[in-house]
C-alpha cells in the first residue's frame, strides 16, 4: 500500500459535500507585530491565538453516533475540550445549507479548519468563486469561527505549483473577505515541495502543515523550512498522528520523540516572539469494527492510543489557548 493510502481511503469516503475538522503560553505573546497581517489582505480577519482539537468525523464511531455524542466521547477519552476541527469538502463542493457537523461546531464554539477544492487551471471557475463566497458568507453569518485552506496538502498529484499559485490568486481574495487564508502543506512530500507550492506570504494569513511521526522518524523531515516560509505569520499543524503508511508504526520511544519535537517547535516559536496557529490530531481512519493506525477515540483505538492520549494531553496543555 502506498504512503498515506490507508489514511486517505476512509477520510475521502467521509468528506463533506459529497454526502458526508496556550494554556501555558497564553494569547498575549501572539498578538501585535508577530501576528500582523500582510498588507495585501488587510481586510480579512486575523488568525486568533492557537487552539487544539482533531481532524474528526464519525467514521471511527458506532453507527448512529451523532456529532454531539462523538465530541463528548472525544472530550471524555482525552480529558480535553475539542477547540478546533478540520473539515474536508470534495472538489467544487460548496454547501448551501448548514449540516449537522458544521452546526455542532458552531454550537460548541469550536474553530473550523475548512478545506475547499475549487476548480483549478485551466478552468478557474467564476461559478466556483461565487459559490465559495456564498458558503463562507453563510457560515460567517451563522457565527462559525474558521480558517480556510484551498487544496489542503496540495502537491504534484493535484496540479503543478504554478497552477496552485493561480488558484490562490483567483480564489484567495474571496476567502479573505470572510476568513483567514492558510497554506496547508503536505508533510509527507518534504521541504522541497512545501517551498515549491508556497503561494507566498503576501497572499496568505497563515501557514499549516500535516505532519506525522513517520515523516519525522522515517524521512527525517523537520519544520525549519515551514518556519522560514511563514516568517511572522502563524504556523499550525492541521493534522498530526502516528503514521500515514501501512509500512510504519512508531514505537513508544519514537512517538515520544516526535511529540517532543513538535511541542518544542511550537512553544519555542512562541517563546521567541513567533506566531503559532491551531493544531489537530487525525483521529482515524477506521470504520466501526476496524482498527485505525491513528484512531485514539472510537470503537477500535490503535495499540498506542493510551500513549497517544497522554502525549496529546501535554501538547494540549502547552499549546491550546482556549
Amino acid at each position: 500500500m502506498t504512503d498515506r493510502t490507508n489514511r486517505q481511503i476512509s477520510r475521502r469516503a467521509a468528506l463533506i459535500g459529497g454526502g458526508i475538522a496556550l494554556g501555558a503560553l497564553g494569547a498575549a505573546g501572539l498578538t501585535g507585530a508577530a501576528q500582523a497581517r500582510p498588507l495585501l489582505s488587510a481586510t480579512a480577519p486575523m488568525i486568533p491565538a492557537p487552539l487544539v482539537g482533531a481532524t474528526f468525523d464519525l467514521v471511527p464511531f458506532p453507527p448512529g453516533t451523532t456529532y454531539d455524542q462523538a465530541v463528548d466521547m472525544w472530550n471524555s477519552a482525552t480529558g480535553t475540550t475539542m477547540h478546533c476541527w478540520k473539515v474536508y469538502f470534495q472538489d467544487s463542493k460548496f454547501p448551501t445549507t448548514i449540516d449537522d457537523q458544521i452546526q455542532t461546531i458552531i454550537n460548541r464554539g469550536i474553530q473550523a479548519l475548512l478545506c475547499f477544492k475549487p476548480s483549478r487551471p485551466p478552468m478557474l471557475s467564476p461559478n466556483d468563486r461565487m459559490a465559495l463566497d456564498s458558503t463562507l458568507a453563510m457560515y460567517a453569518k451563522a457565527g462559525l469561527n474558521a480558517e480556510v485552506t484551498l487544496w489542503q496538502e496540495v502537491g504534484p498529484k493535484d496540479m503543478p505549483a504554478s497552477d496552485y499559485a493561480k488558484v490562490v490568486s483567483y480564489y484567495g481574495p474571496t476567502v479573505q473577505q470572510h476568513y483567514p487564508l492558510v497554506y496547508n502543506a503536505a508533510g509527507y512530500l518534504g521541504p522541497g515541495e512545501w517551498q515549491a507550492y508556497d503561494p507566498g506570504r503576501p497572499s496568505l494569513d497563515g501557514y499549516a502543515i500535516d505532519f506525522y511521526c513517520g515523516d519525522y522518524i522515517n524521512k527525517g523531515y523537520r519544520l525549519d523550512t515551514i518556519a522560514e516560509l511563514a516568517g511572522p505569520l502563524p504556523i499550525g499543524i492541521w493534522e498530526m498522528g502516528n503514521t500515514t503508511s501501512a509500512n510504519f508504526f512508531p514505537t513508544d520511544a519514537q512517538l515520544s520523540e516526535f511529540f517532543g519535537y513538535i511541542t518544542g517547535f511550537l512553544t519555542g516559536r512562541a517563546a521567541s516572539g513567533g506566531a503559532i496557529g491551531s493544531s489537530a490530531w487525525f483521529n482515524g481512519p477506521a470504520t466501526a469494527g476496524q482498527s485505525g493506525q491513528n484512531e485514539i477515540v472510537g470503537t477500535n483505538p490503535n495499540p498506542l492510543a493510551a500513549r497517544d492520549i497522554a502525549l496529546y494531553q501535554k501538547f494540549y496543555a502547552d499549546i491550546d489557548s482556549g
